[in-house]
C-alpha cells in the first residue's frame, strides 16, 4: 500500500502512478494571555502586497492556538527531515494574524512549522489498485482532509484488500481516472 502523503510520488518511479503534488504550508501554535473562544476562525486577508490569503484559527483544549494558511514555495525536499519553515513566512503569518486577532499579536509562539500537503491534479485522493497490479494498493492525496479522513479510508482500503471491495464506493477515487505520471 502506496501511504506515504507528498512523498508517494516516489512510487511513481516503479508503479504505474498519477502524480501526487506536495504543497507547502505553514502554521504557528500561539499561547494567548487571554482565553480564545473555542470557535474556529476561516479569515480572507489581503496583505500589504495585494496578495490574498485564507488562514484558519484553531483554539485548542490546552490554550494554545493554532493557525494556518501561508502557502510555501519550496520544491518538496526527498527527505522528510529537511522539512522547515521558509525564510520570513512564519514572521510573515504572525503579522498576517495581528491584522485579523489582536488578541494573538503578541501572544507566545510555542511552535512555528511546515508540512507538505499530498494533493492530486482533480483534488481528489487515489485511493484503490494499482493500475491492475495484484497486490499494489495507493492511498493518498488527501490534502487538507488526510488527518480528518484517514481512519475511514484506512478500513476502505482494508476491506478492499482483504474482501475485494468496500462499503464505500471508492470508484470516484480510482488512481484510474488521472494520466500516469512520466517520470524520467
Amino acid at each position: 500500500v502506496i501511504a506515504m502523503g507528498p512523498w508517494s510520488v516516489l512510487a511513481c518511479q516503479w508503479l504505474p502512478l498519477p502524480v501526487v503534488y506536495g504543497l507547502k504550508g505553514h502554521s504557528l501554535v500561539f499561547r494567548p494571555q487571554t482565553a480564545v473562544t473555542a470557535h474556529a476562525l476561516f479569515v480572507d486577508v489581503a496583505t500589504a502586497d495585494g496578495e490574498a490569503h485564507t488562514p484558519e484559527v484553531f483554539p485548542r483544549p490546552d490554550g494554545t492556538t493554532y493557525v494556518c494558511g501561508l502557502r510555501g514555495h519550496d520544491p518538496l525536499p526527498v527527505d522528510p527531515a529537511e522539512v522547515a519553515p521558509e525564510d520570513g513566512a512564519l514572521a510573515e503569518l504572525r503579522a498576517m494574524t495581528a491584522q485579523f486577532s489582536p488578541g494573538l499579536a503578541d501572544a507566545e509562539i510555542v511552535a512555528g512549522q511546515a508540512c507538505y500537503r499530498p494533493i492530486t491534479a482533480d483534488g481528489l485522493p487515489l485511493m484503490g489498485q494499482i493500475g491492475g497490479i495484484g497486490g499494489a494498493y495507493v492511498a493518498t492525496g488527501h490534502s487538507v482532509w488526510g488527518m480528518l479522513n484517514g481512519p475511514a479510508s484506512g478500513e476502505a482500503m482494508a476491506e478492499l484488500i482483504v474482501d475485494g471491495r468496500s462499503r464505500i464506493d471508492l470508484s470516484a477515487f480510482d488512481p484510474g481516472r488521472l494520466d500516469v505520471a512520466e517520470i524520467p
